[in-house]
């Protein structure tokens, strides 16, 4: 299963009441966690931002009032940038605006329209 190989998560709660958010290695804490704003992400001419992660036990969170549209895992895709994100999970938004990720990042979406 795709889902499960890039341990994502979706949940409907506001920042401050944030679940615990599960390291690369599994074990539960929010180590090295960064939190994101979809807003303040800029993305290229064709809707993309990827993000790129060097392993560890690294999380992210994207925090968003946008509905995810569609999810999965890209085949092969080169962005309007040049950067290869087949292989990589993507987040699609009701803005147009699609998120890549590695799928050995910890990716959390956080709808904060609640």
């Amino acid at each position: 299963m795709a889902f499960a190989e890039a341990r994502i998560e979706m949940i409907d709660a506001p920042e401050h009441l944030q679940p615990i958010v599960p390291n690369a290695d599994g074990e539960a804490g929010n180590g090295d966690a960064i939190s994101l704003s979809l807003a303040d992400l800029l993305p290229d001419s064709g809707g993309a931002i990827v993000i790129e992660g060097d392993g560890g036990d690294l999380s992210i969170r994207i925090m968003t009032d946008e509905p995810v549209v569609d999810t999965g895992v890209v085949e092969t895709l080169v962005t309007a940038t040049g950067e290869d994100v087949s292989g990589h999970t993507f987040f699609s938004f009701g803005n147009g605006t699609t998120v890549y990720a590695p799928r050995e990042l910890d990716l959390l979406i956080v709808n904060m329209d609640v």
